[in-house]
């Protein structure tokens, strides 16, 4: 009976391994790079150039809150197979906004709902002034969807105090701004 035992341990370890492939091959932690995501980004408030691929940047100290919306823009509006966009924009959630929206793939899912889906490659946008409170930015942007139905965000943004994150500015909310349609933040 021992062996049985054995091979049946055996037998479920080979199938976790293989469903842990599969789910790695299916959603790659590190999306692929193109020679046109390459893009450049000034800082106002610093007079920093950042010189990057847009789906591999990360909070910094040198970009204000407008830059940081519009990376995060950039990246949803090029969203690929591999989620290369959203991936950017978890990479720019707050730690907070983290813990409460959970783990990468569940954000995945969340980007997708209904209220967010407009976001995912969209055709154009107009962004509003940016409004600085302290440690609070707001910013009213405009979406046009793939479908020419525009669709009103604010997000916001909190420069963060502790942790290596800090001075950064990073997304604690992005609420859509529909009159008829309940909004939650994201």
């Amino acid at each position: 009976m021992r062996g049985f035992e054995y091979i049946y341990d055996k037998l479920l370890l080979g199938v976790g391994v293989g469903l842990l492939v599969l789910l790695w091959v299916q959603f790659p932690a590190i999306p692929e790079m193109d020679v046109q995501d390459h893009i450049r980004y000034t800082s106002e408030e610093s007079e920093v150039v950042l010189s990057s691929k847009a789906r591999f940047m990360k909070p910094s100290k040198a970009l204000s809150p407008r830059d940081v919306i519009k990376i995060q823009l950039y990246a949803l509006q090029r969203n690929d197979v591999s989620d290369s966009g959203i991936i950017t924009v978890f990479n720019f959630s707050s730690p907070t906004s983290r813990g409460s929206l959970g783990p990468l793939n569940h954000f995945r899912m969340l980007v997708r709902d209904p209220a967010y889906s407009p976001m995912l490659n969209f055709v154009s946008y107009k962004a509003g002034q940016v409004v600085v409170t302290d440690d609070t930015a707001y910013q009213l942007v405009v979406i046009r969807g793939v479908d020419g139905v525009a669709a009103a965000y604010l997000f916001i943004l909190a420069k963060q105090r502790k942790g290596i994150y800090k001075g950064c500015w990073m997304t604690v909310g992005v609420a859509r701004q529909d009159s008829d349609r309940e909004t939650s933040l994201l």
